[in-house]
C-alpha cells in the first residue's frame, strides 16, 4: 500500500488541538493500516520526524435510527480506525 494512502485526515477538535500541545497528533487511517506503515505514511509525509510512539484506536459506528412518517429505520455511522502519534523530535505544521 502507498504510504500517501494511509492518512485519511487529521482530527481537529479540542481534545486533539490540546495533545497537540504535546506533541501527540491524531490521524484518521485507512482500516487494514499497521503501526509500521503509519509510521512510514508520517515519516513521508512530514519529514524530519522523529516518532517514539504509535497507538491505534479503532472506534465502531455508532447505531443510529430515525422515525419518517410512521415508518422507523435504522442504521449505523461509519466505523474508524485512529493513529495517536508521538513525537519526540520536530513539530507537524498542519495549518
Amino acid at each position: 500500500m502507498n504510504s500517501l494512502d494511509i492518512i485519511l485526515k487529521y482530527i481537529i477538535t479540542e481534545k486533539a488541538t490540546e495533545m497537540a500541545s504535546m506533541d501527540k497528533y491524531t490521524f484518521i487511517v485507512t482500516p487494514t493500516a499497521t503501526r509500521a506503515q503509519v509510521r512510514q505514511a508520517v515519516q513521508h509525509h512530514f519529514g524530519d520526524v522523529e516518532i517514539s510512539k504509535i497507538n491505534i484506536i479503532n472506534r465502531k459506528g455508532k447505531i443510529k435510527s430515525s422515525r419518517t412518517r410512521g415508518l422507523s429505520a435504522s442504521g449505523r455511522t461509519a466505523s474508524t480506525k485512529r493513529a495517536i502519534v508521538t513525537l519526540s523530535k520536530g513539530k507537524i505544521d498542519l495549518v
